[in-house]
């Protein structure tokens, strides 16, 4: 009998160490060691491609803050070499080199509303653009005098511009379709980049079509997380935090300006507590972000991932919002 009691509390005690441990809480510096090597800094450089009903194609960059298209050019090769670029922060979810960011950082869009109020007046922008065109072709056709076979190559471009200024004013510009094209890169945390060549290629797999769920899924080419990059796991209960509960966040602040160290880029943590009752879309938090670290992971004191990282309050850098749990396995499971 001795012996079996025996047996039973050392059963027991082992129980308990083990749950005490599945429950066992850990500060910043544990975090970071544990996690880091699992968070990844993104650069995306992207241009938007714009398709009229006659098939016809342009490219730009964005748009300005009074709404003016930037960037606008019909070769597709002039808008890449000026394209726009941002910075993210991203993070390993699986072994298969999948990566977790926002919508925004990995593929972002143009405000349906701005292209509204562009449309209203795009005809006279594209209309400004090939006339401006026709006169650069003017100059090429005189500046060329005696060379009758390019003379007549631009002869020829003059009048196809001509021809298709004629037949703008009959176009729906409603039916234009808008596109954005990406090229994105990823560089490990501690490691030394100076040029994109030296970022790691992506390919864009998901995006959330949800306007509230700013998530998607990017993946290495290779498909293969490299060994020894952490992975995060998603916490198990979809219930709200519970208000004050202390966060952490790891990101990349502010992009290469903080992020580049004598050791390489290095992202940050940053630590807060959940300021406001989850809604079931967005969590705000205490924990101060600034650009760049829109697609961060966001761990409670156990390491599991909680929310990601995707907004700030305008006034203020010391709130931001995540993406709870709820979505965040919404989404997964739809991709």
């Amino acid at each position: 009998m001795h012996k079996k009691k025996s047996n039973y509390i050392l059963l027991l005690l082992s129980v308990v160490f083990l749950l005490s441990s599945c429950q066992r809480t850990m500060n910043s510096e544990e975090i970071y060691s544990k996690s880091s090597s699992g968070v990844v800094f993104i650069l995306n450089f992207f241009y938007y491609s714009m398709t009229l009903p006659d098939g016809s194609v342009f490219y730009f960059t964005g748009f300005d803050d009074e709404g003016n298209i930037e960037g606008f050019t019909s070769e597709e090769d002039e808008v890449k070499e000026n394209c726009a670029g941002c910075t993210g922060t991203g993070f390993f979810i699986s072994d298969n080199g999948t990566i977790m960011t926002n919508r925004h950082v990995a593929q972002p869009s143009i405000d349906e509303e701005i292209i509204k109020s562009f449309l209203k007046r795009f005809k006279q922008v594209i209309k400004d653009y090939w006339k401006e065109e026709m006169k650069k072709l003017e100059y090429a056709f005189y500046e060329n005098a005696g060379n009758n076979t390019l003379q007549g190559e631009i002869a020829e471009q003059y009048k196809l511009a001509s021809d298709y200024l004629d037949h703008i004013d009959d176009m729906d510009m409603n039916d234009a379709e808008f596109n954005t094209h990406c090229n994105v890169g990823i560089a490990y945390n501690d490691t030394h980049v100076v040029k994109y060549e030296d970022f790691v290629p992506c390919s864009v797999l998901a995006v959330s079509e949800d306007s509230d769920v700013d998530l998607a899924l990017i993946q290495l080419d290779d498909e293969t997380t490299p060994e020894g990059k952490y992975i995060f796991r998603l916490r198990e209960s979809d219930e709200p935090l519970s208000l004050d509960e202390k966060l952490f966040m790891i990101g990349f602040n502010l992009g290469f300006d903080v992020a580049k160290t004598t050791q390489g880029i290095r992202a940050q943590i940053y630590s807060g507590n959940v300021s406001q009752k989850d809604d079931g879309t967005k969590i705000l938090y205490s924990i101060p972000s600034q650009h760049g670290s829109s697609g961060s992971p966001v761990v409670n004191e156990r390491g599991e991932l909680v929310a990601v990282n995707f907004a700030g309050i305008d006034i203020t850098q010391g709130f931001n919002y995540g993406i709870p749990t709820k979505k965040i396995r919404e989404f997964l499971q739809e991709n």
